[in-house]
């Protein structure tokens, strides 16, 4: 930014109380990505709709979904921009906001990026593409075990940032969106706090978390550069820390993963059945059938790509069968990209989508 004055490019940092405590002694003081338009500073009385996006598995502040060009170049790997150069060009940019308002093609907005890991390094010890040590993420749960990170983010940062900026504080112009786990917490959001958002939309989002166990994945674009087997390897690796921090979260003191017990094929014949009752209680389906009015008066839009190599799309075909029968107004779009799928279906799609949501969200919320 060149106006240091009136940053409108602006990572924050919060103290959470909620967090304070947690199990897992995992930091209290969290930082947040904040986008303010042009204009912001030359009224003290207008007000904005906001946007809060939330990122997905093993992201944290220094690869949130969007930013500045020099943000974003920084947050992805050279392969990734060297492979996916159109993909990457087309990832939205806080510069690309600023033109569109100035040009008013686009409603003036606040975008409210939150950081949600754990702050625990992989299974592995990994490293993500840009570097960066790859963090265990906290699903935007409250959990006994791991932290109140549903308090964090809905309750907590909702009202640090009404309180700090001029935004609207109401749902009439509040939105969420997510990928991925940035999903599964979009959908968790508007189902537990409806009062809060007017619009949910989730990327590529996680729904069953019992679906993981046996998921084998293959990243295309790891394939084309590391081999297959290579890929297989990377891909199960990453599989299993997202089980093991599921463990973690949901039933730490029973873990469900230890209890599976396999037949001679290799297929699952038992596990601990209260510990599978835990991990069923935040899978996306069975909450939205035991709630008594799912998504109250929420503008629902869900999409993946169809060859998502998490095996998303097969889940949320379901998802939205469900949605349908109980009568609760939804978007669907299971869509087909072909660039998704020579790459990534699952990053790459959700990359692809990220401006089609926010004019969604800016359709209803502006």
């Amino acid at each position: 930014m060149k106006n240091v004055t009136n940053p409108r490019y602006i990572t924050e940092n919060i103290h959470s109380k909620s967090l304070e405590g947690n199990p897992l002694n995992s930091p209290v003081d969290r930082q947040f990505m904040i986008y303010l338009p042009p204009g912001y500073y030359e009224s003290e009385e207008k007000r904005y709709p906001v946007i809060y996006l939330l990122h997905g598995y093993a992201q944290d502040i220094h690869d949130l979904l969007v930013g500045s060009k020099k943000y974003i170049k920084k947050s992805s790997s050279l392969l990734f921009r060297i492979i996916a150069w159109k993909v990457f060009k087309d990832r939205p940019k806080y510069e690309d906001f600023d033109r569109m308002i100035r040009n008013q093609e686009i409603y003036p907005f606040i975008l409210v990026q939150p950081e949600c890991s754990l702050k625990i390094p992989d299974l592995f010890g990994g490293k993500k593409d840009n570097g960066f040590p790859a963090m265990k993420g906290a699903f935007y749960l409250n959990s006994e075990h791991s932290g109140n990170y549903s308090d964090f983010i809905f309750d907590e940062l909702i009202d640090y940032v009404d309180k700090n900026y001029r935004t609207f504080a109401d749902k009439e112009h509040r939105a969420l969106m997510g990928g991925s786990m940035g999903g599964y917490g979009t959908l968790y959001g508007c189902l537990k706090y409806p009062e809060k958002f007017k619009v949910g939309v989730a990327l590529s989002s996680l729904i069953s978390f019992l679906d993981l166990i046996d998921w084998k994945m293959i990243i295309p674009i790891y394939k084309l550069v590391y081999g297959k087997k290579k890929a297989e390897e990377m891909g199960s690796k990453e599989i299993d820390d997202i089980l093991d921090t599921t463990d973690l979260i949901f039933c730490d003191d029973n873990r469900l993963l230890p209890s599976i017990k396999r037949n001679s094929n290799g297929d699952i014949i038992e596990m601990d059945e209260s510990a599978k009752k835990k991990w069923l209680e935040y899978d996306a389906i069975e909450m939205v059938r035991s709630s008594t009015n799912p998504f109250q008066n929420v503008k629902l839009l869900v999409n993946c790509e169809n060859e998502d190599e998490f095996g998303f799309s097969t889940k949320i075909k379901k998802f939205q069968k469900i949605l349908s029968k109980m009568g609760i107004e939804h978007e669907m779009d299971i869509y087909f990209d072909r660039r998704s799928e020579k790459l990534s279906p699952h990053q790459v799609g959700i990359g692809l989508q990220l401006f089609p949501g926010i004019l969604y969200c800016l359709k209803h919320i502006a």
